[in-house]
């Protein structure tokens, strides 16, 4: 949906496609590593080559490398007989040793009755649901993506592909971990969960090895491709930019904090416990140099994990444990407001001293004025907060369609607040970003399906790491954070169900039925009641008039200067006809280099159907056709037998986009 050139599009496709298909390829373990390893080191590969290559297409590389590695790995060993018993003969030791190095299971559920099913085809829905709202009804292309200016400024390809800017990362994380875990031997030895982990551990490490040389040495060390980040004095490492570092960081720290902790409470090793510390001292050094998240997280999060470290290992008493938790939960605002006091009088340049300033500029007028409040805090995200809120007022309980906020801050015809920013954003947090895109009834299809995930897989308290971070900002946007977040979500310790109660439902007779009717019977319900508002978009010329007050060009590009001239891609083409007769009849002139064997125009009526039908003749510059539209005339379609790219001028068409000649 986004045009990218293939001289910028194939090198680092190639690259990343390669780091995770053969790897999958040679064995599950190491593929697992070098996916978890790419999400957070190619992200910004292109731009690292001096390739730009940005928005759905981040990680499309590796994840379908890896998606296509596994496929392709489990269906040899399939063909190959890899549930028999695999003699190493000699001749064969390279085979049997591949064999041996990628075990089957013994026994595995029905694909329709796995948990990712309902996930999976839900995700398919929305996609369906976005290419009929963003390219209307194909009955003029027959299956072929149609391209309309969804915007006098703005084409519906265009439209679609900032919708697949978030839909694409969610599709193929979901359909990634999907694979991985219908792959994986059950029972296994090998643990789908810790491989995962230890390559984004990996990644990790390398991510603060970059960021440490930014803060020491120069922000502008494997920065290219972070936006803003590097203007507002803040490391990103290789991630996205600082908005990705700036929760990824806290919440990958306190993992691994939180794992060397629990290696010295059962070994009691205090080489796990220094290196505990030393971690959170140089995490908390590496945070001045990043956004606020990053220290509303830390600072909370570790507050909480010292908290519940103290109070285990010097009460005994579960009840004392308990009321001692609950008291010093109500410490912490009072503690944090006297922080926040205090370094609001630092003359530094820090992220930290700012927030701390903007709070307390914003606390006097919090009573009277809550919304003048936020615009002190933050002007930009208070912006994105009033036009969100007007979003899900507008459509409540079916919400406006995945992706469409940052479609919405460009709608020249939206009644409401104007954004003054010019970088098209998404939500202030996901939470509002899941009901403005999906409304209620969406939001709890969502619900429904990562609630049987925690469910099943016993991740309850893994997945409250996610709650703070979800408070500033849509982080299943991008790739690294989508990847980490439904690894979160997903995956248990051992990469599959292992919830006692949810294991008991499972082996009764109704469950799975049942689990997969609302799998799929919940979609396919909100599709439905979704898909009723498209009924009055209109198909060919006519696509979005009512909304628009004029007809469609069909046009890919619109008219820019100096020239002023539409550019039309694709096969077949249709307009609305003027209804003036003097402009009825005359020339039309297709500019264009490409060569096709037939370009033909039709003539018809109000029904569709064909009055006229006369082919175009060639010439030096291009194709052209004249003549006059036969009486009763509604429509002109024209049609290419191969793939044309042309232009026509602003003037052959009239105020409302009606095609004069």
């Amino acid at each position: 949906m986004e045009p990218v050139p293939g001289t910028h599009f194939f090198p680092s496709f190639l690259l990343q496609f390669s780091f995770g298909f053969f790897p999958q390829l040679y064995q599950r373990k190491w593929g697992r590593i070098f996916t978890a390893l790419g999400v957070f080191t190619f992200l910004r590969l292109p731009f690292l080559s001096g390739l730009p290559m940005v928005g759905s297409y981040q990680l499309v590389g590796l994840f379908l490398g890896s998606i296509l590695g596994i496929w392709t790995r489990e269906t040899i060993l399939v063909l190959l007989g890899r549930n028999e018993t695999a003699l190493p003969k000699q001749s064969e030791q390279i085979l049997t040793d591949w064999m041996i190095r990628n075990p089957t299971g013994k026994s595995i559920l029905p694909i329709w009755y796995s948990t990712y099913f309902g996930f999976v085809f839900f995700l398919f829905v929305l996609t369906l649901l976005c290419l009929l709202q963003y390219q209307g009804l194909g009955l003029v292309t027959g299956l072929g993506i149609q391209e309309y200016l969804y915007f006098p400024s703005l084409s519906s390809r265009e439209a679609m592909g900032l919708s697949c800017k978030i839909l694409i990362p969610i599709s193929l994380v979901v359909l990634y971990l999907f694979s991985e875990e219908r792959s994986m031997p059950t029972p296994s030895k090998d643990s789908l969960s810790e491989q995962l982990r230890f390559g984004i551990f990996l990644g990790f490490g390398i991510n603060l090895f970059v960021m440490t040389i930014q803060s020491i040495w120069s922000l502008e060390f494997f920065s290219e491709g972070t936006l803003e980040s590097v203007k507002a004095g803040r490391t990103t490492g290789l991630l996205q930019d600082s908005g990705s570092a700036s929760w990824i960081l806290p919440v990958l720290s306190s993992l691994w904090i939180t794992k060397l902790i629990t290696n010295w409470r059962k070994s009691k090793e205090r080489f796990s416990l220094i290196l505990a510390i030393l971690s959170f001292l140089f995490v908390t050094w590496l945070g001045l140099k990043q956004g606020k998240a990053f220290w509303v997280v830390w600072t909370i999060s570790s507050a909480i994990g010292i908290i519940h470290l103290t109070t285990d290992l010097w009460i005994i008493s579960i009840t004392k444990k308990r009321i001692t938790r609950v008291v010093l939960y109500l410490i912490l605002p009072i503690l944090g407001f006297c922080a926040l006091y205090g370094l609001s009088f630092l003359k530094k340049d820090w992220d930290l001293v700012e927030l701390s300033k903007r709070f307390m500029v914003a606390l006097p007028v919090w009573k009277q004025n809550p919304y003048l409040a936020l615009q002190r805090m933050d002007l930009m995200r208070t912006e994105l907060l009033t036009i969100c809120l007007e979003g899900i007022k507008n459509n409540l309980w079916l919400g406006n369609g995945i992706g469409s906020f940052p479609l919405a801050l460009l709608d020249p015809f939206r009644i409401g607040t104007k954004t003054s920013m010019e970088m098209i954003d998404f939500p202030p947090n996901f939470y509002l970003w899941v009901i403005h895109d999906l409304g209620f009834l969406g939001l709890f299809v969502f619900l429904f399906f990562i609630g049987i995930f925690l469910w099943e897989r016993g991740l309850w308290k893994q997945s409250l790491l996610l709650i703070l971070p979800f408070l500033f900002g849509v982080q299943i946007q991008n790739s690294d954070g989508a990847f980490l977040c439904f690894y979160l979500v997903l995956l248990g310790e051992k990469g599959s169900g292992y919830s006692p109660s949810f294991d008991k439902l499972r082996k009764t007779i109704w469950f799975s039925p049942l689990l997969l009717i609302l799998s799929v019977g919940l979609p396919l319900n909100y599709a439905l009641f979704y898909s009723q508002r498209y009924w009055d978009l209109g198909i060919g010329s006519e696509y979005r008039k009512i909304q628009l007050k004029e007809y469609q060009s069909a046009a890919t590009i619109p008219p820019r200067s100096p020239n002023f001239e539409y550019e039309f891609h694709g096969k077949v083409w249709e307009w609305k006809l003027s209804e003036f007769g003097s402009a009825r009849s005359g020339r039309i002139f297709l500019e264009t280099t490409d060569k096709s064997p037939v370009v033909e125009v039709l003539f018809l009526n109000s029904d569709r159907t064909t009055l006229k039908q006369e082919l175009f003749a060639e010439s030096k510059y291009g194709y052209v056709w004249s003549g006059e539209c036969p009486k009763g005339a509604s429509f002109l379609r024209l049609k290419s037998r191969s793939k044309l790219e042309f232009r026509l001028p602003r003037s052959q068409f009239d105020g409302s986009n009606r095609i004069q000649f």
